[in-house]
């Protein structure tokens, strides 16, 4: 769990980086002058999010399958695949509703004019995120149905464009389920050969529709399954499995990887040669971005499963808390960019906005660096209180309605106890 808070926080800073220092994603301004601190490798993993999403597929596989091959390994079929049965609608059900609320609650600030500032700002990304007021009541509502269907048919909400990976984050989750029930019947050593294949399968399928979906989707899901096989491998004892030099040089090894850049890798040797090698090994026109990320993101994954005092660090009071919150934080981090964080921003501008010689509304210009500083650390406060209370108050009832779902799709009803009893008839 801590460890998806960290990979959610870590989303967040990598788009207010994309939104106001944009420069940072490259590791130099150019090849010729030296990097600032942040575009350092280790460094740079600060302001970048991209291996974080690789950290989410890695946790979908891990946490899908840890326990179907639990009940496999312990002969216990029966129960693994009514266990994967019932996963399979509950995980949509769980994944879809809260995404349907906050694309519901994006567009309401939308069409209250709450995005206004947004399309005035200096900030492309920013601004790219701008969604005009609909004129009518009828072509708002026909928007947001739009909108809440091609987040999961074309991984597109034009309220939220950050919300691009929930669709594969469903398709991932059925990957799992459908490699379990393949798997159950077969022993753990086959099992890991399967996955040694889907990761071979994974790497190879390159580019689909301008995302390297094997490299950002398949090879981290299957990690995932692997290191669940591991954890019901050696249990408690899988910290003492490896001398204590390897996880930690696993763990360095891979944030290393991780810190390939996002743009204009020839700009430093050290990243212009991961691209060269790279290029060497994964399919024409494939995004090896992707292949670091995902590489990085897996070596971390490993290092961290074999190492006691990272697992101690992560299951502390505040990575759990992160943890807990950490879906709601993806899901409103971007809503609140647009709208809270711009307005403490560009206020001072919008106030006495700037015109050109023809009268022009020019951009507004943001704050002094302090001012930003200020801003965002009262954006992070805010993101957090509001993911908090969602998950007091928004995620039981989401809860209620799947389980309630659920429920109805199976025939069962609750007893008086609260358990789950089917009726009479099909008994």
């Amino acid at each position: 769990m801590g460890l998806r808070g960290v990979a959610s926080f870590v989303v967040v800073c990598g788009h207010l980086c994309t939104a106001f220092v944009p420069w940072l994603h490259s590791p130099a301004h150019s090849a010729k002058e030296a990097p600032y601190i942040f575009q350092l490798p280790f460094l740079r993993l600060c302001v970048g999010g991209r291996s974080a999403v690789a950290l989410f597929f890695l946790i979908t596989g891990y946490v899908n399958s840890i326990g179907p091959i639990g009940k496999s390994r312990a002969g216990n079929t029966e129960a693994a695949f009514t266990g994967i049965a019932r996963s399979a609608l509950a995980r949509s059900g769980r994944l879809v509703l809260p995404t349907l609320i906050a694309t519901l609650f994006s567009w309401f600030l939308a069409n209250t004019n709450a995005y206004h500032m947004t399309k005035h700002v200096d900030s492309t990304w920013i601004r790219q995120g701008w969604h005009r007021q609909e004129p009518t009541v009828w072509a708002a509502l026909k928007s947001l149905f739009r909108a809440e269907v091609e987040t999961w048919t074309n991984g597109w909400d034009e309220y939220d464009g950050t919300q691009w990976t929930l669709r594969l984050f469903l398709e991932g989750s059925m990957m799992v389920y459908m490699t379990m029930l393949a798997t159950i019947l077969v022993t753990p050593r086959a099992r890991k050969l399967v996955f040694v294949l889907l990761y071979l399968y994974s790497w190879a399928s390159g580019q689909v529709k301008g995302i390297s979906c094997g490299a950002l989707k398949g090879m981290n899901i299957v990690v995932g399954m692997f290191v669940a096989e591991l954890h019901n491998q050696y249990k408690d004892s899988a910290t003492s499995v490896l001398p204590a030099p390897f996880p930690a040089l696993l763990i360095l090894v891979g944030m290393f990887m991780c810190s390939y850049p996002q743009d204009a890798p020839e700009r430093a040797a050290w990243s212009h040669t991961m691209a060269r090698f790279m290029h060497e090994l994964v399919p024409k026109d494939a995004d090896v971005r992707r292949y670091w990320d995902s590489l990085g993101a897996s070596s971390v994954l490993l290092g961290i499963f074999f190492s006691r005092n990272a697992r101690r660090v992560l299951t502390s009071p505040v990575f759990n808390f992160l943890g807990r919150v950490s879906f709601p934080v993806y899901l409103l981090h971007n809503t609140l960019i647009k709208s809270v964080l711009t307005w403490m921003i560009y206020l001072p501008s919008a106030m006495n906005p700037t015109r050109n010689e023809k009268g022009e509304q020019m951009d507004l210009r943001r704050g002094s660096t302090t001012h930003i500083f200020i801003a965002i650390g009262v954006f992070y406060y805010i993101l957090y209180r509001m993911a908090l209370l969602w998950v007091v108050y928004i995620d039981p009832l989401c809860a209620k309605v799947v389980n309630a779902s659920l429920r109805w799709a199976y025939g069962e009803s609750l007893s008086h106890n609260g358990s789950l009893e089917k009726p009479v008839l099909l008994s």
